[in-house]
């Protein structure tokens, strides 16, 4: 019998109120560049009962804006890994979006390769194949905070009122800043593959992700692969909410949760 996973892993993760049941399967969240838990937040009703959803909360944002965030995705990964370790006592997935895709498959990749881990199911969403994958310009680093601002106006994922609230968009631009740093200083190592299933999600007119790029995700795994675009721009994990965790919830269905 596992115990609960200690305080120092707790910080690290959201649970996602739904239908959860002991012994499910555990689909852990991992959100794009600038945001934190709560855009997963009204998920639960939309995965099948049994399964536990856990969204990944990293430092620098939300409940942990005080923590400082990581620019470095090796450093990263060599915090998450003892912080989830206690989570995968039980079959797992990962879901990860943008920067969260990037962090989840890289994540996998480690756990398959350190400890023999590996989960159920990889979906990867509004990201290209790691090795097409085209990080960030280093120069929009540098850019003003107006700019950034621009940026999270055109993703589309930020409520127009809080990106005109100076208090909250001095609070949120570092976080963002670290994230484009931490994209923008990723370089993919060729290596094992992963030997899970995987499905691929991208949007029909994100400007960042070509549906070939999306596509490119079956040369990364021996696993089956499955490809869904979905109507959208590259957030349109939120516009296409329901449509997104219909296809989640049959991928996990289809590996037995």
């Amino acid at each position: 019998m596992h115990s609960a996973p200690p305080q120092t892993a707790r910080q690290w993760v959201r649970p996602i109120p739904g239908r959860t049941q002991p012994g499910g399967l555990r689909l852990f969240c991992f959100p794009y560049a600038g945001a934190g838990a709560s855009v997963f937040r009204e998920w639960g009703a939309g995965l099948p009962e049994g399964v536990e959803a856990l969204a990944v909360q990293l430092p620098g944002r939300e409940d942990r804006a005080f923590d400082q965030p990581i620019t470095d995705l090796d450093e990263l990964l060599e915090a998450l890994v003892p912080a989830l370790l206690p989570y995968l006592d039980r079959p797992f997935a990962f879901f990860g979006h943008s920067m969260g895709a990037v962090v989840s498959w890289e994540l996998a990749r480690r756990l398959q390769r350190e400890r023999g881990l590996e989960p159920v199911r990889v979906v990867v969403s509004g990201c290209g194949a790691l090795p097409l994958h085209e990080s960030r310009p280093l120069d929009q680093l540098d850019l003003s905070d107006e700019e950034l601002v621009n940026q999270l106006r055109r993703l589309n994922g930020t409520p127009e009122e809080l990106l005109e609230n100076p208090d909250f968009v001095t609070f949120i631009l570092p976080t963002f800043r670290a994230d484009l740093s931490l994209c923008a200083g990723y370089v993919y190592h060729p290596g094992e593959l992963l030997n899970c299933p995987v499905s691929a999600f991208g949007g029909s007119a994100d400007p960042r992700v070509s549906e070939e790029h999306v596509k490119a995700w079956a040369e990364l795994t021996t696993g089956r692969t499955e490809v869904e675009i979905f109507p959208g721009g590259h957030l349109f994990l939120n516009s296409e909410r329901e449509n997104v965790l219909r296809s989640i919830s049959r991928a996990l269905r289809a590996v037995g949760h």
